[in-house]
């Protein structure tokens, strides 16, 4: 019986087999993939968002949100705070340093007596630019 053709075809699979060996990182270990960013999850609580029944007992309001994404953005996220009186003028208001823990805390600051403002907040990953959320509500300072 020819054994020849056998023993070059078991060969060759077995030449074949050792090129297609994965490489692993330095060391010979594996190194695995960096994690994907989660989509970003905020909640906001004591706030109804996309609604004007939101109320500030003076000129100011702190809002305090909750990153819940897992992970949270390893390179923290950026936050932008937008408040137009009611006559779509906007009132200034001071920058937020980037945020790389699970709580994120706004001040609002320059409401106007007994009307509505309106609030935009917009968090967006640093690392991840597409990944960002935006919040809307009103508010009224009730003092006179």
């Amino acid at each position: 019986m020819p054994y020849k053709p056998y023993l070059l075809i078991l060969c060759a699979l077995a030449i074949m087999s050792g090129s297609c060996k994965k490489k692993n990182g330095p060391g010979g270990t594996v190194v695995p993939p960096p994690v994907p960013e989660a989509e970003l999850v905020v909640s906001v609580p004591n706030i109804n968002l996309n609604s004007d029944v939101n109320a500030a007992q003076g000129p100011t309001l702190t809002v305090t949100m909750k990153i819940t994404s897992t992970p949270i953005p390893t390179q923290g996220v950026n936050v932008v705070v937008t408040v137009l009186d009611p006559a779509g003028v906007p009132i200034p208001q001071t920058a937020i340093a980037t945020i790389t823990g699970d709580t994120i805390t706004v001040t609002i600051i320059g409401l106007p007596s007994l009307k509505v403002a309106d609030v935009t907040i917009t968090v967006t990953s640093k690392a991840k630019p597409s990944n960002t959320k935006t919040y809307k509500f009103g508010v009224m300072n009730k003092t006179p």
